[in-house]
């Protein structure tokens, strides 16, 4: 079985093929879709072959919303003498692709190392392009590869790597691009070079709420660069431990800048109790005598108001903060694992090793 074309207009055919049956006018095709539900609309092909050895072939029209969604569909081959059923699933994955900068660290030593990684794709084959300020870049290091089984089909990831002198990024508007190519499509991503910005750092009460329910602190850290940012929490200047829990999400890439926002989830009882929550910001940006940015709040605090210690308060928190809160859980291992490859080699590691779910 295979994809055999996709059309124009949304849908694409899928064929079965089956082999070695006889008499020739013996064997009969069933469809069913994920549900287990028959299908009715597809082709079936007068059988072909001699000497008691024969092929036939069935076609099935279905909707490319479905197949990219990686639905699959189960076809069924029989005749007098048995039947035999396989699935088909999509063998082709477009990749999730991303790209690290260097760190001021790595910078202040003289180097400038990009990582771009390629995520659960398949087929296998790819290729990466590098391009500094339009033009191509071929000394990257060789790729990291993995793979890993995924019912049917097999996803891959690939890790290409390209250092440089710093002084061929620290420039203003010095861009940096990586190319994925691959069979489903090429993606692109851009690093484009600007001065470590400071973030600002507000935190917002919560909202209205019943006595006994969960409260939910919001902690906003807006325009820093590089994007790579720390963001903790204490309960009366202790870290939180058992009892609380926090999401911090991704940075979202607004023009040259980065924000994320962090949420802490704290029982009402301790919110009334007069406890000082406090956000901690880690930033490479901020000065090295301070290291850290804290934004503190409490019970007393006005509950309309974002507490806002250094720069003008958004007119709209939430429209600043175009992110979904069901994709933190998943996108923040991504981030972890990009934030600490990029470390080990500020530091000058010469062994990286990609640990995550990425396959070649």
């Amino acid at each position: 079985m295979s994809q055999c074309t996709s059309d124009s207009d949304g849908f694409l055919t899928i064929g079965c093929l089956a082999r070695g049956f006889s008499p020739a006018d013996s064997l009969t095709f069933k469809w069913k879709d994920s549900d287990k539900k028959e299908l009715s609309g597809f082709v079936q092909y007068p059988a072909f072959g001699r000497d008691g050895d024969y092929s036939k072939i069935s076609h099935l029209r279905v909707r490319k919303s479905d197949w990219d969604a990686k639905k699959p569909y189960k076809c069924e081959a029989s005749n007098s003498e048995g039947s035999k059923e396989t699935t088909l699933v999509p063998s082709h994955q477009h990749a999730d692709v991303y790209l690290t900068v260097p760190t001021k660290m790595e910078l202040d030593n003289g180097t400038a190392t990009f990582m771009c990684l390629a995520q659960r794709f398949s087929p296998k084959t790819y290729a990466f392009k590098w391009y500094q300020d339009g033009k191509e870049v071929t000394d990257a290091i060789d790729k990291y590869d993995k793979s890993e089984k995924k019912g049917s089909v097999t996803e891959y990831s690939a890790t290409s790597i390209l250092q440089i002198s710093a002084d061929k990024w620290n420039h203003p508007n010095n861009k940096i691009k990586c190319e994925f190519v691959h069979k489903t499509g090429k993606k692109v991503i851009v690093a484009e070079y600007a001065e470590p910005k400071r973030p600002s750092v507000y935190i917002l009460a919560p909202p209205e709420h019943k006595e006994g329910d969960k409260m939910t602190l919001t902690c906003y850290v807006k325009d820093f660069y590089p994007k790579e940012v720390f963001v903790s929490w204490l309960a009366d200047d202790e870290p939180v431990t058992l009892g609380y829990s926090y999401n911090t999400s991704l940075p979202i890439h607004n023009d040259k800048y980065f924000s994320v926002y962090s949420q802490l989830t704290v029982d009402h009882s301790e919110w009334k109790s007069g406890t000082v929550f406090s956000c901690v910001v880690y930033h490479e940006s901020i000065d090295e005598k301070m290291r850290v940015l804290t934004r503190s709040i409490d019970d007393n605090i006005d509950k309309a108001g974002v507490i806002n210690l250094s720069m003008t308060t958004p007119h709209s928190l939430y429209d600043a903060i175009d992110t979904d809160d069901s994709g933190i859980a998943n996108t923040a291992v991504t981030f972890v694992f990009l934030f600490l490859i990029t470390l080990f080699y500020s530091i000058g590691a010469t062994f990286v090793k990609v640990y995550n779910r990425v396959f070649f």
